[in-house]
């Protein structure tokens, strides 16, 4: 049997904020990163003509959001995620224009319309997680924020495990897939990054953003999280360290790897109400591009 030797790519670069070039965030924001230009928040979405805004604004206020939305002029949907704020550390290009957009574990649909908002030709918003969690309005919620802006032309929706995808039942290969906030719920961390790679156009790219644990190791590894011992969530499961990282989307079969960004310190820490603690973190959460 012919042995196969693979390089992962600029694996020494992956540990550089964890280990030495790292500054503290700010209290205040839980150790949050934050580089020079870290305080852009995206705009309002603009809701479609016609819209009762007084109805529409008591309508926002009633549900429950894990996503955050601001409608423009004072009507805010007030969710977990603090979406408007996180956007400028996804990476996301600056223009959508053409492409063809993927969001895999879409939830309300924030990061969907976001790529509308940027020009996307054609935006597929996958979930099944939270879309049939019993009690869960997420996918309401999307259907909802949907009609208000008036985007049912341009943002579908397909219901569909991770574990399950394929181009024939996502409408295809995608320019770009946005896979944020989905890796550390995975069972099975390199399957899913394969399904992501085979939904990933030719010469197309895949954001991924995720809990990333042991920064400390100088090499590839995962954190195993039991039972509910992150977040008090037995929903997640795991969290590489940055070159683990690099290294599951390089045998998921992407040809190149950024360098992934620790844009949130100690994650672990924060996520149960423990002081943070002094010198460089052990886990955050990190975001990168891989590229087919």
């Amino acid at each position: 049997m012919k042995r196969v030797s693979r390089r992962l790519p600029d694996m020494a670069r992956a540990v550089r904020d964890a280990a030495h070039g790292w500054e503290p965030g700010p209290p205040e924001l839980g150790g949050v990163h934050l580089p020079p230009d870290g305080d852009a928040i995206t705009p309002p979405f603009t809701l479609r003509p016609g819209i009762d805004r007084e109805q529409f604004a008591k309508e926002v206020a009633a549900r429950d959001w894990f996503h955050s939305f601001d409608f423009g002029g004072g009507i805010v949907a007030d969710g977990v995620d603090k979406s408007h704020w996180k956007t400028q550390f996804m990476g996301l290009p600056d223009s959508f224009a053409g492409m063809r957009v993927l969001d895999i574990g879409a939830y309300d649909g924030h990061y969907a319309f976001e790529a509308a908002r940027r020009g996307a030709a054609e935006v597929v918003a996958a979930d099944h997680f939270v879309w049939t969690w019993p009690g869960c309005t997420a996918r309401d919620n999307f259907e909802f924020v949907r009609d208000a802006l008036g985007l049912a032309d341009v943002v579908k929706d397909v219901v569909v495990r991770v574990e399950d995808m394929t181009p024939d039942n996502v409408g295809g290969e995608f320019d770009l897939v946005l896979f944020l906030g989905v890796l550390y719920h995975a069972p099975d961390p390199l399957g899913y990054l394969k399904r992501v790679r085979s939904v990933t156009a030719p010469g197309g790219r895949a954001v991924v953003e995720t809990v990333v644990d042991l920064l400390d190791v100088p090499r590839p590894a995962m954190a195993y999280y039991p039972g509910a011992y992150l977040n008090e969530d037995a929903s997640n499961h795991v969290g590489p360290n940055l070159l683990g990282l690099q290294g599951l989307l390089t045998d998921a079969g992407f040809s190149r790897v950024d360098e992934p960004f620790l844009w949130r310190y100690h994650e672990i820490e924060s996520t149960s109400g423990r002081p943070l603690p002094p010198g460089p973190p052990k886990s955050g959460r990190a975001v990168v591009t891989a590229y087919a």
